[in-house]
C-alpha cells in the first residue's frame, strides 16, 4: 500500500511538473507577444539563436524577455519563501504579505532612496534585506513567536504593514520628486528595460532555491512538532531561523527588482499543498514552477487591461487573485474559533476625574486648537484679528483667508472626525470587537473604491452622488466581511484578517483606476492617505447634514445597545430586537463612514482611538461614551490637520497619515496588550 501510495505521488508530481512547464511555456509565449508591436514564434527563437541588429530582435532580447525571466524568477522565489514561512512558522496563512515583510523592506527601499540615492540595484538589496528581517522579526515576536496562532501572527502582520504603509505614503508624498519613480515599482511591476535585474537576482534566487530543497528533509521532521523533532536530534531553533532566513532574503532580491507584489507566496504552496503532497522537496520545487505560473499569469492579464502608455501594476492583479483566496483560508480557520468569541479584549479603565470635568477639559482643548488652527498658516493672525474677521470686519485678502479657506478646513477636520470617531464607536459595539475600525475592517477601502468607481465613470460628479457610491462600496465590503466571518460568530481576530483580503482587493482596485485616471502618485497618495486640503463650505454641509440625521439616531440606539453588551439572551428577554439593533447599528456605521471617506478620503484609525480612549475613561455607559468618542474624534483629527499644516511649511503632510503616526503604534499595543490577557 505504501508503496502504491509512493507511485501515486511520484506520478501526481511528475504530472504537476510537466504540466507546470507545459502551461509555463503557453503563457510565455502569449506574454512575449503582448505587446504594441506582433512578434512571431519564428522571430522569438531566431532572436535567441541567431540574433541581429533590427529593432524585433532587440526589443525581444532587451524588454520582453528579461521581463518574462524576471517574472518567472520573482514568482517561483515568492513561492518558495512562501513555503518555508508556512512550514516554519505552522502558519497556513503565512507569506511576505501577511506578515508585513513587503511593507517592511518597501519602507526602507523608499527612506534609501532618499537619503542615500543610488541607481545600483546592489546597494538597494541591502535595505530591503534589512527593513524584511527587521519586520520578520518584529512580526514573529509580537505574534507570539512559537506559541502564536496563525491568526494572531497574521494580525500582527497586519498592524505592522498598516504602521509602515503610513510612514511610507508619508515619505512619498514628502519627497514626491526622489520618490517619484517608485510608485508603480511600490505597485509590483516586472517592467524591465535591461537584463540587469535578472543578472543580480537570479543567483541569490538560486542559491536560496538549492538551500530550501537541501534543509527540505529537515522542514519534514519540522512538521512532527519541536518535542518529536528535538528528540531525533534536530537543532529545531537553528533550522527554524536558517529558513525564515532564506525566506527573508529571498523575498527581498525580488522586492529589489520587481518591488512588493503580495499573495504569489500564499497561493502557491498552497495550490500544491492541497493536492497531497507531503515531502517538503516536492512542495519547494512544484510551488516554485506554479509561482513563476500564476505571476506570469497575472501579469499577462495586467497587460490586457493596460491602456496607453501607462501600465497597469502586476501587484494589482495577485492582489485580485489572492485575496479571495486569503478570504477562503480565513473562512476555512474560522471554524477552529468557533469558541473563542472573547477574542482581542482589552481591560478597561475608569478614571477618577468626573464625566462633566472631562466634556469640560475636552471642549477647552477642542477651542484651543480651533483658534491655533486659524491662526497659524501662510499668514498669521492674531486672536483678536480672527474674532474680528469672523465678526465681518475684517479686509477682503484676511476674509478670504480665514472665511473662505481656513474655516471650512478646521469644521471639515472637526466633523469628519466626529463622524469617524462615531462610526467606529457603533462597528466596535455592535460586534463587540474592539478592533472594529472601518479602516481595518475594510469598510473604508471599500467606500474609497466606490467613490473612485464613480469619479472615475462620471467625472465631476456631485457630492451626494459620491457619498451613495461610497455608501455602495462599503456595503457590499462589508457584507463580504460579516458572510466569511460569521463562521467563528464574528471573533474579532477573524474579523481583522478578513477586513484585511477586502482591504488588498479594495486596493488593487483603487490602483488600478488610479493609473488609468493618470492622476498624479503625490495627489493619489494624499487622497488615499486623507486630507482635508482644499475643503469647502460643502464639505461642511455634507458632514453636517449626516451629524445631524445620525447622531440622534446612534443617541436612541446607545440604550440598546447598554443592553446587547449584556449578551443576547439577556438583551432578547428584556424586550431588545438584537438582529434588528444590530442591523441598523451597523448600517448608521457604515453610513458614516462612508460620508467622511467622500468628503476627506480615507482617514483611518480615529474610528479606533476615539471609542477606546473613551471607554477608558468613562468605562462602558454608551450615552456617555457616545458624547465623549465624538468629542475625541473630533480632536484628534483637528489636532492632526493643524499638525499636518505647520510641521514642515509650506509643505503639508496629510491629517490621515498623522493620524495613522499615533494609530498605528496604538494598533500595535492594543495587539500586545491582549495577548498578555489571553495568556
Amino acid at each position: 500500500m505504501n508503496n502504491l501510495t509512493l507511485k501515486k505521488e511520484k506520478t501526481l508530481l511528475l504530472a504537476m511538473l510537466i504540466g507546470g512547464l507545459f502551461i509555463l511555456g503557453i503563457l510565455s509565449v502569449v506574454h512575449i507577444n503582448q505587446g504594441s508591436i506582433p512578434i512571431s514564434f519564428k522571430e522569438i527563437i531566431e532572436s535567441i539563436l541567431n540574433p541581429k541588429d533590427t529593432m524585433k530582435h532587440h526589443l525581444i532580447r532587451d524588454l520582453r524577455l528579461p521581463r518574462l525571466a524576471i517574472g518567472i524568477i520573482a514568482g517561483g522565489a515568492l513561492g518558495v519563501s512562501g513555503v518555508l514561512f508556512q512550514s516554519l512558522m505552522r502558519n497556513p496563512l503565512a507569506s511576505e504579505s501577511t506578515l508585513g515583510i513587503n511593507a517592511g523592506a518597501y519602507l526602507a527601499v523608499i527612506f534609501f532612496s532618499i537619503f542615500i540615492p543610488s541607481n545600483l540595484i546592489q546597494i538597494a538589496f541591502f535595505p530591503a534585506l534589512l527593513g524584511a528581517l527587521g519586520t520578520a522579526l518584529i512580526v514573529y515576536n509580537l505574534g507570539g513567536g512559537r506559541k502564536s496562532n496563525p491568526i494572531q501572527m497574521a494580525l500582527a502582520g497586519v498592524a505592522i504593514s498598516l504602521v509602515f504603509s503610513s510612514i511610507t505614503a508619508a515619505l512619498q508624498i514628502l519627497f514626491e520628486k526622489e520618490t517619484s519613480g517608485l510608485f508603480l515599482w511600490g505597485s509590483g511591476s516586472l517592467a524591465q528595460s535591461s537584463w540587469r535585474g535578472v543578472n543580480f537576482s537570479f543567483p541569490i534566487v538560486l542559491i536560496c532555491l538549492i538551500s530550501a530543497i537541501i534543509i527540505s528533509s529537515k522542514l519534514d521532521i519540522l512538521e512532527l512538532g519541536d518535542d518529536v523533532a528535538t528528540s531525533l536530534g534536530l537543532n529545531v531553533i537553528s533550522y527554524r531561523y536558517v529558513g525564515i532566513m532564506i525566506g527573508v532574503i529571498i523575498t527581498s532580491a525580488v522586492i529589489t527588482v520587481v518591488g512588493p507584489i503580495g499573495f504569489v507566496g500564499l497561493a502557491s504552496p498552497h495550490i500544491i499543498k492541497r493536492l497531497g503532497f507531503k515531502k517538503h522537496i516536492h512542495y519547494t520545487i512544484l510551488s516554485f514552477v506554479w509561482g513563476g505560473v500564476i505571476l506570469i499569469g497575472s501579469d499577462i492579464l495586467a497587460r490586457i487591461f493596460t491602456s496607453g502608455s501607462y501600465e497597469l501594476p502586476v501587484g494589482a492583479f495577485t492582489a485580485l487573485l489572492g485575496a479571495p483566496w486569503l478570504m477562503y483560508l480565513a473562512y476555512k480557520t474560522g471554524k477552529n474559533l468557533r469558541n473563542s468569541s472573547r477574542g482581542l479584549n482589552v481591560v478597561e479603565a475608569k478614571t477618577k476625574i468626573s464625566y462633566k470635568l472631562l466634556i469640560m477639559i475636552g471642549l477647552i482643548v477642542l477651542v484651543i486648537t480651533l483658534l491655533m488652527s486659524l491662526r497659524f498658516g501662510g499668514v498669521e493672525y492674531s486672536y483678536k484679528e480672527i474674532i474680528s474677521i469672523l465678526m465681518g470686519k475684517g479686509d477682503t485678502v484676511s476674509n478670504l483667508t480665514i472665511n473662505h479657506i481656513r474655516l471650512p478646513r478646521v469644521i471639515t477636520a472637526l466633523l469628519a472626525g466626529i463622524v469617524l470617531g462615531l462610526s467606529g464607536f457603533l462597528l466596535q459595539t455592535v460586534l463587540n470587537n474592539p478592533l472594529a475600525d472601518p479602516s481595518i475592517l475594510g469598510v473604508t477601502p471599500g467606500a474609497a473604491l466606490g467613490a473612485l468607481v464613480l469619479m472615475y465613470f462620471v467625472p465631476h460628479s456631485p457630492n451626494y452622488l459620491i457619498t451613495i457610491s461610497a455608501f455602495l462600496g462599503a456595503i457590499i465590503a462589508a457584507t463580504v466581511i460579516f458572510i466569511i466571518s460569521r463562521k467563528s460568530k464574528f471573533n474579532p481576530a477573524m474579523l481583522v484578517l478578513v477586513g484585511m483580503a477586502v482591504t488588498a482587493l479594495c486596493s488593487a482596485g483603487v490602483n488600478i483606476i488610479i493609473v488609468n485616471t493618470k492622476v498624479g502618485a503625490a495627489a493619489s497618495l494624499t487622497w488615499l492617505a486623507g486630507s482635508t486640503y482644499g475643503s469647502k463650505w460643502s464639505n461642511v454641509i455634507v458632514l453636517g447634514v449626516s451629524l445631524i440625521i445620525f447622531f440622534p439616531i446612534s443617541w436612541i440606539l446607545s440604550k440598546d445597545l447598554d443592553a446587547v453588551m449584556l449578551g443576547e439572551d439577556v438583551a432578547t428577554g428584556i424586550g431588545t430586537n438584537v438582529p434588528k439593533i444590530r442591523l441598523l447599528t451597523s448600517l448608521v456605521g457604515i453610513l458614516l463612514a462612508s460620508v467622511a471617506v467622500s468628503t476627506v478620503g480615507t482617514v483611518g484609525f480615529i474610528g479606533l482611538l476615539a471609542p477606546h480612549m473613551s471607554r477608558m475613561l468613562v468605562g462602558v455607559k454608551h450615552r456617555k461614551v457616545i458624547i465623549l468618542t465624538a468629542l475625541i474624534g473630533g480632536i484628534i483629527l483637528l489636532v492632526s490637520d493643524f499638525i499636518g499644516r505647520v510641521v514642515i511649511y509650506p509643505s503639508e503632510v496629510p491629517s490621515g497619515l498623522v493620524v495613522a503616526v499615533i494609530g498605528g503604534p496604538y494598533f500595535l499595543w492594543l495587539m500586545h496588550s491582549s495577548s498578555k490577557v489571553r495568556r
